[in-house]
């Protein structure tokens, strides 16, 4: 009987080390996979996972530098499944075997915003500067050695513009147009090491579209910074000391917090009675004051790159219920009928009704120089706003 105990133990034994281990065996595996296969940025609040790749994808082509983190979940556009990142875009194309592709970026944002390009005369590669037949553009220093060193054709694709000077923000910048992205020359860095810096163009492409960017559950995926790196653990501060005077606590609820402002924070009025208006590029907002009291407010959108809408104190000038507007410039015609409230402020820049787009207040700058607002708004400040009304334009 003994005999027969101890065998029946150690079999019960073998069996349940085999067990535990074929259940390790099999947990292990999976809990690594589901750590490595799917990361959630806590910057932008979206995640990014390998389910069609793009994670890896992203590992792998320094998606840190030259993509940045995700700003939006995937989705499917047309036969594609697409995603947005902060300075690109990653596409699966199951026409080519699910390769995964970066979008054209700098082309549909350039085209976004009406920005053409003159190309150079047929030329020939020289010791600083290389030509591609491709395009008909030349790349050469300061952004050259940038572009060969981080991706060349595969993550910026070939240029389709010479160096040309925009305003980026409030700083004119050197800028370069590639068919994936752009490329931007800071001189003033204080580290010249990052004075080329990756346009935030899917950001920019993204707002000018529309797209969900609000910020998802995480749904147990690891948190990771910019990097793709897991954070930090955060170091509790130690309490402070209570002062031996404090007063007893009170049984009264807290306050509530107030509900946050649809609106930018209104510049601070100037010293001046009667009625005027601040539009503030940044933000892409007007305000409309009496005295130092906003009567009203509205998003706006201000002047693109190389059209960009003039700084300084100006007036109303000139009032027209309704305008066709037509010229040209900078080379382009363009020819908008019956534009409502129209208030002219500084030669032809004018605050006016606009119904070819609603991107207002989004930080998408699409006009020649004029300020575009809703048809709504416009019809309030042109009732509102007698000739002689001053205007401030500001950053």
């Amino acid at each position: 009987m003994p005999y027969r105990l101890s065998r029946q133990f150690i079999r019960a034994c073998i069996a349940s080390l085999i067990l535990g281990v074929l259940a390790g065996v099999w947990a292990l595996p999976q809990s690594s996979r589901a750590d490595e296969s799917v990361i959630f940025f806590a910057s932008t609040g979206h995640r990014l996972s390998d389910t069609d790749g793009f994670l890896s994808y992203w590992r792998g082509t320094n998606g840190s530098i030259t993509l940045g983190a995700p700003i939006g979940e995937p989705f499917a556009y047309g036969p594609l499944t697409v995603q947005y990142f902060e300075r690109g875009r990653l596409e699966l194309h199951p026409e080519y075997g699910n390769a995964i592709v970066r979008g054209r970026l700098g082309a549909e944002y350039s085209a976004a915003i009406f920005r053409t390009f003159a190309a150079p005369l047929d030329l020939a590669d020289q010791p600083d500067m290389r030509f591609f037949t491709e395009t008909s553009h030349t790349l050469r220093s300061p952004f050259r050695s940038y572009w060969e060193a981080n991706g060349g054709v595969e993550v910026f694709g070939f240029p389709i513009s010479e160096p040309v000077w925009e305003y980026v923000g409030p700083e004119m910048l050197q800028v370069q147009y590639f068919e994936r992205s752009r490329l931007e020359y800071h001189p003033l860095a204080a580290d010249q090491a990052h004075a080329v810096q990756i346009s935030p163009l899917g950001h920019s492409l993204a707002l000018l579209r529309g797209l969900a960017t609000a910020p998802v559950d995480p749904e147990g995926a690891p948190t990771v910074g910019n990097d793709g790196l897991p954070l930090p653990e955060p170091i509790a501060a130690p309490a402070p000391p209570a002062p031996t005077d404090a007063p007893a606590p009170t049984s009264e609820p807290a306050a509530a917090e107030p509900d946050a402002a649809p609106a930018p924070a209104a510049p601070a009025p100037a010293a001046r009675s009667g009625k005027y208006i601040i539009v503030d590029i940044g933000n892409q907002w007007l305000y409309a004051y009496e005295g130092d009291t906003i009567v009203y407010d509205a998003p706006v959108s201000t002047g693109r790159d190389g059209f960009n809408t003039p700084i300084g104190t100006f007036a109303v000038y000139a009032k027209l219920h309704s305008q066709t507007m037509e010229g040209t410039l900078g080379g382009e015609y363009y020819r908008v009928p019956d534009v409502p409230n129209v208030m002219y402020v500084v030669g032809g820049v004018a605050i006016h009704g606009t119904y070819w787009h609603t991107s207002f207040g989004t930080g998408a700058r699409l006009s020649h120089g004029c300020i575009n607002v809703g048809l709504q708004q416009a019809a309030w400040l042109y009732a509102w706003a007698p000739m002689g009304t001053p205007v401030t334009v500001r950053w």
